[in-house]
C-alpha cells in the first residue's frame, strides 16, 4: 500500500469527525492538510542516505503499516484469554488489557514521544497565521493514529475470538475500551510532558523528559504485578479481591465493564465504580489536555534551546578510555564520536532508555511473582539464570545505532579516507558496551552477588562475558547498515521479527549454561572459551 493510499483512507475516516474537531477550536482544513504531509513524510524517513539502490515505489510505501503484520502474529497469542473469560471476566481481562497497555505504552514511549514532541515544522507553521490548537491536534492526532492501528494489529484475533465466543455485545464493549485505552495513554503522556515542559528548560529539560519516561516504563512493569494480586486461587476457583489501590490500576477498570454487563456481578457496587474509571478518566482528561493544547505548543519552543559548553569533562574521559580499548586513532575516533551519540542524541534516548530500564526491572519482576517463598530458598535455588533477560537490551540498543538524527552527515565517513567501515562499527559497539552495557550489568552483579552470595560469581561471569560476546555478533547478523546513516522512523516495528528471535537465542545460551553447570569443572572451561570467543568476535568479526 502505498503512503497516499494509506494516508487516503485514514483521512476519510477522520473526516467523519469534523464537526468535533471544529468544535475543540481547531481550523480542520489546515489541520487535515498538516496531517496529510505528516503521513506522507512518515514514508519516506527510512530510506535517506544508503536506500539509492531502493526504487521510487519503495519509497513510497508507509513502512509502519507494513510491519503491522508482526504486531496482529504477536495478538494471536493473547486470543486465548478470550477464550477463558466466562463466567469470570475480571482476571484474564484485566491481564489482557495490562498485557495490551504494556505494549502500546511501550511503543507510546520510545517511538511516538519523538512525534509529540517534534519540533522541527515549527519553523515553518508557526511563520503562519495558524492556532497553536490547530497544530496541537494535528499533532496528536498524527500520534493516535499510530496508536489506534498498532492496537488494532494487536487486538484483531482478540476482537474476532470475542465475537465469535461471546457475542455482538462483547465485541462492542472491547471495541469501545480500545477506543478508551488509547485516549487515556496519548492524552496521560501528553499531560505529563506538558507539566515537564512547563518548568523544565533547556538541555536539563531533555534529560528530565527521558528520566519521567524510564519512570514510566517501571512504573509500567511494576503495575502489572499489582492487577495479578488482585485475585486470588480458591480452589481451582479465581476470585477477585476488591482493594483501594486498584483504583490506580487501569488494566482493573477495563476489565470491570465486561463483569458488570456479562458476567456475575460479584462485587457489584465496586465492579461498577471500576467501570465508570475506564470511561469518564479517559473523557476527562481528554477535555483538560484540549484545553492546555496552545499552552503545549508554545512550551515546546524549549526543546529548540540547549545548554552550550557541557561536556568537556566527558570529552577527555572518552579520550583516555578510547585510547585504552582501541588501537587505531581512526577506531579512538568512532569511538569518541560514538559516546557523544549515545549520550547527547536527544530521539536516540526517548527510544533506547525505557528499553534499558525494563531491562534492569525485568529480573526483579520475577523475583516479585515468588510471593511467600522464603527468602532463603530464593538464596538456594538457582533463580539467578532469570539475569538472562537482562541480555534482552544488548538487540535493543544495536538494533537502534544504525540511526541518526542527521543521517546525512554519514557522507563524512564516505568521503574520510578510511579503508573500510570497520572501526566505526567496532567503534559504536564498544561506546555501547563501556557507557552502557557494563556499567548496568555491574550494578546487577553487586546487587545479586549480595542475595546469593560469592557461589554464583562464576556464573556471573559467564552471563557478563556471554553479553558482551553477543554485542558484535548481534550486530554482524542483524545491523545491516553502518551505525549512524538512517533517520529515525515512525516506529522500527520491522524489528520485531529479531527481538523475538532472540528471545530464543537467549534461552539457548541460558540453557547451555545450566548444562554446563553440572559438568564438574565446566563453568570454568566455559568462561575460557567466552573468553576466546570474544576476542576473535571484538577483533576480527569486522575487517
Amino acid at each position: 500500500m502505498s503512503a497516499q493510499e494509506s494516508s487516503g483512507w485514514i483521512l476519510k475516516i477522520l473526516d467523519r469527525f469534523r464537526g468535533l474537531i471544529v468544535k475543540a477550536g481547531a481550523d480542520y482544513d489546515m489541520l487535515r492538510r498538516i496531517l496529510q504531509m505528516k503521513l506522507l513524510m512518515d514514508s519516506r524517513r527510512i530510506p535517506i542516505v544508503l536506500a539509492s539502490n531502493r526504487n521510487r515505489e519503495e519509497q513510497d510505501k508507509n513502512w509502519f503499516v507494513r510491519s503491522l503484520w508482526l504486531y496482529g502474529v504477536m495478538g494471536v497469542f493473547l486470543a486465548p484469554l478470550i477464550a477463558i473469560s466466562d463466567p469470570m471476566y475480571m482476571m484474564p481481562m484485566s491481564i489482557l488489557a495490562g498485557v495490551l497497555m504494556f505494549f502500546i505504552m511501550t511503543s507510546m514511549i520510545s517511538d511516538f514521544s519523538t512525534v509529540l514532541l517534534d519540533v522541527r515544522d515549527r519553523s515553518i507553521l508557526m511563520t503562519k497565521p495558524l492556532h497553536e490548537r490547530t497544530v496541537g491536534m494535528a499533532r496528536s492526532i498524527h500520534a493516535g493514529i499510530y496508536l489506534i492501528l498498532l492496537t488494532g494489529a494487536l487486538s484483531a484475533a482478540s476482537l474476532v475470538t470475542g465475537l465469535i465466543m461471546h457475542g455482538i455485545g462483547f465485541f462492542f464493549i472491547f471495541a469501545v475500551e480500545l477506543i478508551l485505552m488509547n485516549m487515556l495513554i496519548l492524552v496521560s503522556t501528553s499531560m505529563v510532558y506538558l507539566l515537564i515542559l512547563k518548568y523544565g528548560d533547556g538541555e536539563k529539560l531533555k534529560d528530565l523528559i527521558n528520566f519521567v519516561q524510564i519512570g514510566l516504563s517501571a512504573m509500567l512493569a511494576i503495575g502489572y504485578q499489582f492487577v495479578i494480586r488482585s485475585f486470588d486461587l480458591l480452589g481451582f476457583q479465581v476470585v477477585f479481591t476488591p482493594a483501594w489501590w486498584q483504583v490506580l490500576l487501569p488494566p482493573v477498570w477495563y476489565a470491570a465493564p465486561f463483569e458488570w454487563l456479562l458476567g456475575d456481578r460479584g462485587e457489584g457496587g465496586w465492579v461498577l465504580f471500576l467501570a465508570g474509571l475506564a470511561v469518564l478518566v479517559p473523557l476527562i482528561l481528554m477535555l483538560v489536555y484540549v484545553r492546555y493544547i496552545p499552552s503545549f505548543e508554545l512550551y515546546l519552543e524549549k526543546l529548540t534551546h540547549s545548554d552550550a559548553g557541557s561536556g568537556k569533562v566527558r570529552n577527555r574521559l572518552d579520550r583516555v578510555v578510547s585510547r585504552w580499548i582501541s588501537r587505531s586513532s581512526v577506531e579512538q575516533a568512532c569511538f569518541r564520536l560514538s559516546s557523544s551519540m549515545l549520550r547527547n542524541e536527544r530521539e536516540f534516548k526517548l527510544k533506547v532508555y525505557p528499553s534499558l530500564a525494563l531491562s534492569m526491572l525485568l529480573p526483579y519482576l520475577f523475583f516479585f511473582s515468588l510471593r511467600g517463598q522464603p527468602l532463603a530458598d530464593i538464596r538456594a535455588s538457582n533463580s539467578f539464570y532469570v539475569l538472562y533477560t537482562m541480555l534482552f537490551m544488548i538487540v535493543a540498543v544495536v538494533l537502534m545505532l544504525r540511526f541518526s538524527g542527521k543521517p546525512k552527515a554519514f557522507w563524512l565517513f564516505q568521503s574520510a579516507p578510511m579503508q573500510s567501515l570497520a572501526p566505526l562499527y567496532y567503534g559504536a559497539l564498544k561506546a555501547f558496551a563501556v557507557k552502557m552495557f557494563l556499567p548496568l550489568f555491574t550494578v546487577q552483579m553487586v546487587v545479586f552477588l549480595v542475595l546469593f552470595g560469592l557461589r554464583v560469581l562464576p556464573d556471573l561471569f559467564v552471563m557478563l562475558l556471554t553479553g558482551t560476546m553477543l554485542i558484535p555478533l548481534t550486530a554482524k547478523a542483524f545491523l545491516r547498515r553502518p551505525p549512524f546513516s538512517e533517520a529515525f522512523s515512525v516506529g522500527q516495528a520491522g524489528d520485531g521479527w529479531i527481538i523475538f528471535l532472540f528471545f530464543f537465542i537467549i534461552g539457548a545460551f541460558g540453557g547451555i549454561h545450566f548444562a554446563i553447570s553440572l559438568i564438574p569443572f565446566g563453568i570454568w572451561i566455559y568462561l575460557l572459551l567466552l573468553l576466546f570467543i570474544n576476542g576473535l568476535a571484538w577483533t576480527k568479526l569486522y575487517k
